[in-house]
């Protein structure tokens, strides 16, 4: 009898593993199942995301379009300055909510590393200038002459009989700038770039003492566009403006941005001249312009479990249709 009990009792203990077995494997199909849904259901909501992102993007260019046809200055109390923040989207037949928030930026309120350099030489005013603004953000003026030289060699340097060369990003042109081809004494082929060019200013790291504590500094001040271009005068901030206007201080400076940001925008740079009461300043259409063409454009959008950001780059060079440079996702 002993001998049965026990059989029974491992042929019980026998099915209560076989079951716990089963039961385990079974949990694990519908766990791995309901991730494999969770993961589907993300992978949509992401990509509706991008879709209301772009719907963002194609807004952006009509406000600004809107903004070259109203205006003939380029300012910060217009519509495209405004954030917009936390603005809930639901479409027609769908139960769920998505929150978008977005800015555009005016890229020519800022110093253009691209300036630093033309043609694979380092254009001194324009190192002088950033420079400058080290000095003003309290970081070593030697970063100047070493971002030129990275702007340089992604460059190509003078041809025979003096022809410029470009760093494959198209004409160096840009609004209210030129393209300062750098003249060629020489009859030897010109070098090709040895350097992709920068896209940004987290490009700058692995340079000597750049680290992130120097690009933090450097983010709000500093762009790179495709071309050479100058300072819009109605949307830099102080330390720009003092940074490429030779002779301007810092406080000058600050005050020319508080009275202007209070309403009393410049007509152009002669405007923008005669404010600052100074004769001994001289400024060209290289250094200061009121109106501008190259803006960046940063959304978000959060769908469920999804949140996507993009950033862009839109060109307004064409004030009839602006169009979009480059879009990358920033998550």
């Amino acid at each position: 009898m002993n001998g049965r009990h026990r059989q029974r009792g491992m042929a019980v203990i026998s099915a209560l593993l076989i079951v716990t077995a089963v039961a385990l494997l079974i949990t694990g199909l519908f766990q791995r199942q309901a991730a494999s849904v969770r993961a589907v259901e993300n992978e949509q909501a992401r990509i509706q995301a991008r879709w209301l992102l772009q719907g963002g993007l194609d807004w952006a260019r009509l406000v600004l379009r809107d903004d070259a046809r109203r205006n003939s200055t380029t300012r910060l109390d217009t519509l495209w300055a405004t954030p917009v923040e936390d603005t809930r989207i639901q479409r027609p037949g769908d139960d769920r909510i998505a929150v978008f928030s977005g800015r555009i930026e005016d890229e020519q309120g800022k110093f253009n590393l691209r300036n630093l350099a033309s043609a694979g030489i380092p254009q001194p005013v324009e190192v002088a200038a950033f420079q400058r603004l080290c000095a003003i953000l309290g970081l070593p003026g030697s970063h100047a002459p070493q971002v030129a030289l990275r702007v340089a060699s992604a460059q190509s340097s003078p041809g025979r009989g003096g022809e410029s060369g470009t760093d494959g990003a198209g004409s160096l042109a840009g609004a209210g700038g030129s393209t300062g081809s750098a003249s060629c004494g020489s009859d030897s082929a010109g070098q090709g770039p040895t350097a992709p060019m920068i896209r940004g200013v987290d490009d700058l790291r692995g340079l000597t003492d750049v680290d992130d504590a120097v690009i933090d500094k450097l983010r709000p001040f500093v762009t790179v566009l495709p071309g050479i271009t100058a300072v819009n005068a109605n949307t830099a901030s102080a330390e720009v403006l003092a940074a490429v206007v030779p002779g301007l201080s810092l406080s000058q400076a600050r005050a020319l941005t508080e009275r202007r940001n209070a309403g009393a925008y410049f007509n152009d740079r002669a405007d923008f001249g005669n404010r600052l009461a100074n004769p001994d300043i001289q400024l060209t259409d290289t250094q200061i312009v009121t109106v501008s063409k190259w803006f960046s454009v940063n959304g978000t959008v959060t769908l469920e479990r999804a949140a996507v950001t993009m950033q862009a780059l839109i060109s307004r060079e064409n004030a009839t249709t602006p169009s979009v440079v480059w879009k990358r996702e920033t998550n």
